[in-house]
């Protein structure tokens, strides 16, 4: 039955791809906070889907796409977590739908849906669960290599100049992926100045439509500066050295682990290598392949060209790592069974994700009532906390639930107090009137009336502070708020 896969349409493909993406994603459902920036992200967005301007409101450092989409979707289905889980979960959806497409062409519908079940197994990773940027930013990316790849000879640049400037506009480092298929082009004899023109005319586009947003707010110097300036001046502040960034990749291996993601990807980018020098002459051929080891090449120059090495960064190779995958299927397809144990084992690696995610959504109600940060929220809006009148020192979705607004500009609690670290980036902000530099202690000098914490309660703030303006009105699993009792 399976052997006859090929015999299926392509809609119970798709239908088995869209199950198995949305129940793996729900795996981590439980997990309010699974890491801040998607707290900061759904912030901003929520604030924007309400009329807030970006960069000027609220700042964060990324280019504004991203924002502009889930703030779409907040203004569709209402900005919750779920709804901004789910917009994530719609561009794995994507991304491994068009991979597969990718893949259709050249290999059978058997090694296709494997790899289209590997890459959803990389999606499921625990880094890869909260909507991040790289979820909308690949997207751009793939579908990018979709356009190349399908036909060699008809191609819309005017399209792929569009797509090059969303993924540039979702994440700045995707710049170096625009420059590989780029390459790509060249090698392919497929460019000339009236088909670069079209690319250019595409590229410029979407930032002319956000420009004039930016224009109406009388904010475009903020905008050019995200996008342009900012990036480089943040990467030359914080880069680390080869010797701290190969420390670093060594210790995101987790060798002591039985099993990791991070050393997967190191063993399947080693068999990159492998596999051209062994097939170096066989490997324009393989059109697929070549354009993933390009895009794989520069990503990874572009992440050490960024100096830091965060697990989320990994998202962006899952795509092309999976079709280097099909590849070597493809190279074992002369074995007994290989594609078909290739589905077994893509489908069994999955299969205990596919079954804690149904549970999760069959409970989700429960689950959902249950959130320690939701029922914290919950007290603040029974005290009737509005506007600035509360300071959340981490775990900031609480601003999510709850009716206060985040007080500062600058919304990532981590770039809040005046450390030396975000010294940089808060003297660039200053400069464009975006914050001040001691804007966080003169906040807390003023006192608000409420003050969250859970760990860090004293590390920015001293403990006689409380002491002498605040007493404890919640304590419950380490979550404190202090409530203002001087004036």
């Amino acid at each position: 039955m399976i052997r006859n896969l090929s015999k299926i349409n392509n809609i119970w493909i798709y239908l088995i791809i869209s199950i198995s993406v949305f129940l793996t994603q729900f795996s981590y459902i439980e997990f309010e906070v699974i890491d801040w920036d998607e707290s900061t992200y759904l912030l901003i967005s929520k604030y924007l889907s309400e009329g807030s301007i970006l960069y000027v409101d609220y700042w964060e450092a990324k280019p504004p796409v991203f924002f502009i989409y889930i703030a779409l979707i907040f203004k569709l289905f209402g900005s919750t977590l779920l709804v901004g889980r789910l917009a994530g979960d719609f561009c794995i959806l994507l991304s491994t739908i068009f991979t597969y497409k990718i893949l259709e062409k050249n290999y059978s519908k058997l090694i296709s849906l494997s790899s289209a079940l590997f890459l959803i197994y990389l999606f499921s990773y625990e880094a890869s669960q909260p909507t991040m940027t790289e979820h909308l930013g690949i997207l751009f990316i793939v579908i990018g290599a979709y356009i190349v790849l399908r036909e060699k000879k008809e191609l819309n640049y005017f399209a792929l100049g569009v797509l090059f400037s969303l993924a540039f506009n979702t994440r700045n480092n995707l710049a170096f992926a625009c420059v590989a298929i780029f390459a790509f082009l060249i090698i392919e004899k497929r460019i000339d100045l009236k088909k670069i023109y079209k690319l250019s005319l595409g590229f410029i586009t979407p930032i002319f439509i956000i420009s004039i947003y930016f224009i109406i707010n009388d904010s475009l110097r903020h905008y050019l500066y995200m996008l342009w300036e900012f990036p480089l001046q943040s990467t030359d502040s914080y880069r680390m050295n080869l010797n701290e960034f190969a420390n670093a990749f060594l210790n995101k291996l987790n060798l002591d682990q039985t099993v990791s993601i991070e050393l997967i990807i190191f063993l399947a980018l080693s068999s990159v290598l492998i596999y051209l020098v062994k097939n170096f002459s066989q490997l324009k051929k393989s059109r697929e392949v070549f354009l993933s080891i390009l895009i794989l090449f520069f990503l990874t120059i572009s992440i050490i060209f960024g100096g830091r090495l965060f697990n989320h960064y990994l998202i962006q190779l899952f795509p092309f790592l999976s079709i280097l995958f099909a590849s070597g299927l493809h190279l074992l397809r002369n074995l007994n069974y290989t594609s078909t144990i290739a589905l077994g084992l893509t489908i069994l690696i999955n299969i205990n994700l596919i079954f804690i995610g149904l549970n999760n959504a069959i409970n989700y109600q429960e689950i959902n009532s249950n959130y320690e940060l939701r029922n914290v929220s919950n007290f603040i809006n029974a005290e009737g906390i509005k506007d600035r009148e509360i300071l959340v020192l981490e775990n900031h979705i609480i601003y999510l639930y709850s009716d206060s607004i985040v007080p500062f500009k600058v919304v990532h609690p981590s770039n809040l107090p005046n450390t030396e670290r975000f010294k940089d980036i808060l003297d660039s902000l200053t400069k464009l009137n975006l914050t001040f530099n001691d804007e966080f202690q003169t906040f807390v000098s003023n006192k608000p009336i409420y003050i969250f914490c859970e760990n860090y309660c004293y590390s920015h703030i001293s403990m006689d502070f409380y002491k002498e303006h605040y007493s404890l009105v919640f304590d419950q699993n380490n979550y404190k708020i202090f409530r203002l009792t001087t004036k």
